[in-house]
């Protein structure tokens, strides 16, 4: 099951005994445990009614009495376990025969009692402890959302706090983060961090404006190489190399914009290709994994450039990598005569 499917049971008031909630997007799988709290305990009786363990120190004993141990003035209770860290196949810093217990509890957990394991980005599917959540209670993957799903979320997360955007500026903070695509590094507790250094910086303004995002986004890096292409496909030798130096007067490492350049023009190789064969922006994101703003840049700048031109960018790039590696040449040199190279 999902997140959507755990809190459809919330709504329903058709909570289980026993779950695994697990995933990439832990922020969804706290939230879950919060809205399952919120929901099942009453906070004039959270002392009675709730434990929290921490999996390494989690003792099977006492975690078998909080579960049996009945309700105080209310129909069920609730116990967490926070990174049990057994269900990940690691060095296991609790017995064989402790997992054994657990297992054999599972089956008879009360109903009054929701027990809730979460915490862990993955599980070991073979081990036994975690079949047992299969055959005894609910599996919840709290997987990474989608580009729209993405866009809902950050919408809520705004309307929530008491602004409003409009589609343009939510663009814009997409292009500031890092969250979609194969080898994104940001969370949602990441996303959220971001939304709320804008909301903070905009005071009693209730519409998020454009210089809004720009004037606290830390994460510009992307947005400064957007800019730096653009300038390149124009092939404005001036303005890129403004570019560039804005870029590496900001401390980025030349390897650093090295490696981003040459992946961009990969895309945008890609997007050529890919475009030829009929794809739309969309299946294009979806196919070499980036976010569909990217793709929708990549296209825009594929049109300045063909396809042996692609190319040989790609083969310039190795070819200075390995100068300055070898010592051949000053790294600073090296950028300022790729960027000219990519403007002829």
């Amino acid at each position: 099951m999902n997140y959507k499917d755990v809190l459809s049971e919330i709504k329903n008031d058709s909570i289980g005994s026993l779950y695994l909630i697990y995933g990439d997007e832990n922020y969804l799988g706290e939230d879950l445990v919060k809205r399952i709290k919120n929901h099942l305990v009453s906070s004039d009786f959270e002392d009675l009614n709730y434990a929290a363990f921490e999996g390494k120190d989690l003792a099977v004993d006492f975690l078998i009495d909080a579960c049996e141990t009945l309700p105080f003035m209310a129909k069920r209770k609730l116990i967490t376990i926070n990174n049990f860290e057994a269900l990940q196949g690691k060095k296991n810093i609790h017995s064989e025969s402790d997992e054994v217990r657990l297992i054999d509890y599972f089956s008879k957990i009360p109903k009054e009692t929701c027990l809730v394991f979460y915490g862990l980005s993955s599980i070991d599917s073979r081990k036994k402890i975690v079949k047992a959540f299969g055959k005894y209670g609910k599996l919840c993957n709290t997987t990474k959302l989608n580009d729209k799903e993405l866009q809902t979320w950050i919408l809520k997360y705004i309307k929530k706090m008491g602004k409003i955007i409009d589609g343009p500026e939510l663009a814009i903070i997409l292009s500031h983060l890092d969250y979609l695509g194969k080898n994104a590094t940001q969370t949602l507790m990441d996303v959220e961090n971001e939304i709320e250094k804008v909301i903070s910086y905009m005071g009693d303004a209730e519409k998020v404006e454009a210089f809004h995002i720009e004037e606290v986004s830390i994460n510009t890096f992307q947005n400064d190489i957007f800019k730096l292409l653009d300038a390149v496909g124009n092939k404005d030798v001036k303005d890129a190399m403004k570019r560039l130096n804005h870029i590496l007067n900001e401390g980025e490492a030349i390897f650093r914009l090295m490696t981003t350049l040459s992946n961009q023009v990969k895309n945008i190789l890609n997007t050529k290709l890919l475009m030829e064969e009929g794809y739309t922006s969309k299946m294009i994101a979806a196919k070499i994994g980036i976010h569909p703003f990217v793709a929708s840049k990549c296209v825009t700048q594929s049109k300045g450039y063909s396809e042996a031109r692609l190319r040989h960018l790609l083969g310039q790039f190795l070819e200075m990598d390995y100068m300055i590696k070898s010592g051949r040449i000053n790294d600073r040199i090296a950028m300022e005569l790729l960027i000219i190279e990519m403007c002829r």
